[in-house]
């Protein structure tokens, strides 16, 4: 396999779409600063995010207007970015509109993984049944 036979591309929906020696796979890509965070599965919808945890995202503001729905029960700026990762994950691998996704009560799910790297939460959500799902390897650069 040479490089020329890896591509990435948009679809329909600007979402990224990658394809391996002419073989399509789902593919998720997120940055924040300087973080970038790439996915990919063979056979389920992907998608991956990225917060830093540092960041000054007025989070309490994003809170109250989704305290509601998804948000509801979030109460420390920790809890604001594991959830909020997972909606924008969540909603990468669906392909429904994130603000959808915040208007909808949380449900939780096993079908996901987070890891912390320095300073960013990293979180990857599978659109699979827990028993086919695998957690994410992580490549450290």
């Amino acid at each position: 396999m040479t490089e020329t036979d890896i591509s990435v591309k948009k679809d329909d929906n600007g979402a990224p779409q990658l394809s391996i020696a002419d073989t399509n796979a789902y593919c998720s890509i997120s940055h924040k600063n300087n973080c970038v965070v790439a996915g990919y599965s063979a056979a389920y919808p992907i998608g991956v995010d990225v917060e830093n945890l540092e960041s000054n995202k007025d989070y309490r503001r994003i809170r109250e207007h989704y305290a509601h729905a998804f948000l509801k029960g979030v109460t420390t700026k920790e809890a604001f970015f594991y959830r909020w990762t997972l909606a924008e994950a969540y909603a990468k691998a669906s392909g429904q509109p994130l603000l959808e996704i915040l208007a909808q009560p949380f449900e939780p799910t096993d079908n996901l993984h987070y890891i912390t790297i320095s300073n960013f939460l990293v979180c990857t959500y599978v659109e699979a049944n827990r028993d086919k799902f695998q957690r994410p390897k992580i490549i450290r650069l």
